[in-house]
C-alpha cells in the first residue's frame, strides 16, 4: 500500500510502532467491550476537512480496502460527531465506501465518537454492528466517547513527545558539534523509552534535573 495513503504517518505515528498498537488496543477493547462487529478509528485530513480511515479491527481484509479512504465533509453520522463533538448513534451512510457490503447484509447501526484535542476535533473513533435488529444505547455511546478521549490523548502524547525531541535534538547538535556522536545515543535511547514506556518519561526528567543540579554545584 502507497505510505502517502496512511493517515496515522501524518501524525507522525508509524504503523508498526508501540503507539500503533496502544491505538489498536483501545479501539479492539471499545469494540469488544460493546459488542460490536468492526470499530474504525478515522483522522482529520487538515486540508480537506475530510476523514479517512486509519485503522479497522474486525475484518483484516476490509482494513486493507479501507485505510486511507475518506468520509467527506457533510455525510452522515460520522462527520456528524465531528461536526458536534458530540457522541452520535445511528445508521451508516458507507455505501459508497469499500466497507460496505457483508453477504448477511448492510451495517444496522453505528456509534461514531469524536477524538478531541484542546478544542479541535483529531478524529473518530466509530463502532459497527451488523447483527439485524441491534442497536446501540446512551450506556455504550458514553463508554465509547470515553475510550475515544484516550485514543486522542495517546496521539497527541505522541506529538508532544515527538516534538520536545526534535527540539532537543536540533539544539544540543548545533550546541555541541563535538559531541554529537553521544548526543545521538542519548537521543535514541530517550526515543526508545518514550516509545516503550511513555510512563517512565516524568521519572527521567527528574533523573536528569537532579543529575544537572549535582555536576552544577
Amino acid at each position: 500500500m502507497n505510505s502517502a495513503r496512511r493517515p496515522l504517518e501524518h501524525f507522525g505515528i508509524l504503523p508498526e510502532s508501540a503507539d500503533a498498537d496502544l491505538l489498536r488496543l483501545v479501539l479492539t477493547t471499545a469494540v469488544e467491550t460493546i459488542d460490536a462487529d468492526e470499530g474504525s478509528l478515522l483522522l482529520r485530513d487538515d486540508g480537506t476537512g475530510d476523514l479517512r480511515f486509519a485503522m479497522t479491527v474486525g475484518d483484516p481484509d476490509r482494513e486493507e480496502k479501507l485505510i486511507g479512504e475518506r468520509v467527506p465533509v457533510g455525510r452522515g453520522v460520522v462527520q456528524l460527531a465531528a461536526a458536534t463533538q458530540e457522541v452520535q448513534i445511528g445508521a451508516p451512510t458507507f455505501r459508497d465506501i469499500k466497507q460496505t457490503e457483508r453477504e448477511t447484509g448492510g451495517p444496522e447501526a453505528i456509534i461514531a465518537a469524536p477524538m478531541i484535542s484542546g478544542s479541535d476535533v483529531i478524529g473518530v473513533l466509530t463502532a459497527v454492528t451488523f447483527k439485524h435488529g441491534r442497536r446501540f444505547g446512551g450506556a455504550e455511546a458514553k463508554l465509547y466517547g470515553r475510550l475515544a478521549t484516550v485514543a486522542a490523548v495517546l496521539i497527541e502524547q505522541h506529538q508532544r513527545i515527538s516534538g520536545a525531541e526534535g527540539r532537543i535534538a536540533v539544539q544540543t547538535t548545533a550546541m555541541h558539534p563535538k559531541h554529537n556522536k553521544e548526543l545521538n545515543e542519548i537521543d535514541q535511547a530517550l526515543s526508545r523509552i518514550a516509545s516503550r514506556h511513555p510512563q517512565a518519561l516524568s521519572h527521567i526528567a527528574a533523573i536528569v534535573a537532579n543529575f544537572e543540579a549535582a555536576i552544577e554545584y
